[in-house]
């Protein structure tokens, strides 16, 4: 019976811990401020042992009540946290296993992209494994207006950035069609480009998000223009996008 009892500990610890991290995932951006009773619902949990939860959770200066509302918000405890967590996070580390799997899927040369300055730079590269590739430079500043991810990173940005970066923008003609398919990249999530920063080149691209919900990193799948049939394009923002959420997801992105 003994070894029994003992058995059970580690298990009651664990279940202790995962209740409080329950806790903290009940606050969202549209729910800030909980009070007792709507975080005991949320868990499942009786106030009781809620309110214990919290009591060490206030403590450690993970939440913090409010002695107005006794409403309950997050603290900065988890702010300091998530500021180192952020200082680690780097998004070219976290890319990288999901640009070889896309390379690897596709064929085609897979690119991380970064805005930089009103440009966008490519931080990270893999090769596709075809003897005709489309290459860019570690490190080449590329316009925003041009090419798929400079267009998706364009798509995210304010207006008053995508104003300043149009003006660039040769002719009047073109100025306004890209204005128009920002507006279906950001509906969409993803962008595509034939011919258009270099002509027999083809690419799509798709967002990252950071924790924040901005978007200042961009993947895409690049290689000739043969090669991207309209199918074909299909497939590949399906693959970009997935490959662009999941590092998204990585980054903290909810």
């Amino acid at each position: 019976m003994k070894e029994r009892i003992e058995d059970r500990k580690p298990e009651a610890g664990l279940r202790t811990v995962q209740r409080a991290i329950d806790i903290l995932y009940c606050f969202t951006l549209e729910e800030q401020e909980l009070s007792l009773t709507e975080i005991a619902n949320k868990i499942s949990l009786a106030k009781s042992t809620t309110t214990r939860l919290l009591a060490t959770l206030e403590q450690n200066r993970l939440v913090i009540k409010n002695p107005e509302t006794l409403k309950y918000r997050l603290g900065q405890g988890l702010y300091y946290l998530g500021h180192i967590a952020g200082k680690s996070i780097e998004v070219r580390e976290i890319a990288k296993p999901v640009m070889e799997r896309l390379r690897d899927e596709t064929r085609e040369t897979v690119n991380l992209y970064v805005l930089e300055q009103g440009a966008r730079v490519c931080i990270e590269q893999y090769e596709g494994l075809q003897s005709l590739r489309h290459m860019v430079k570690i490190g080449e500043r590329l316009p925003l207006w041009a090419g798929a991810g400079g267009k998706v990173l364009l798509a995210y940005q304010s207006p008053s950035f995508q104003e300043r970066i149009l003006a660039q923008v040769p002719t009047e003609e073109r100025r306004t069609r890209l204005t128009a398919e920002l507006e279906m990249i950001r509906q969409r999530g993803s962008a595509s480009s034939i011919d258009e920063r270099e002509v027999g080149s083809a690419a799509v691209a798709a967002p990252i998000f950071n924790i924040h919900g901005e978007v200042n990193a961009c993947l895409s799948i690049s290689g000739p223009t043969h090669r991207f049939t309209p199918e074909t394009i299909r497939w590949f923002e399906s693959l970009v996008k997935e490959g662009a959420q999941t590092i998204s997801e990585k980054l903290g992105y909810r």
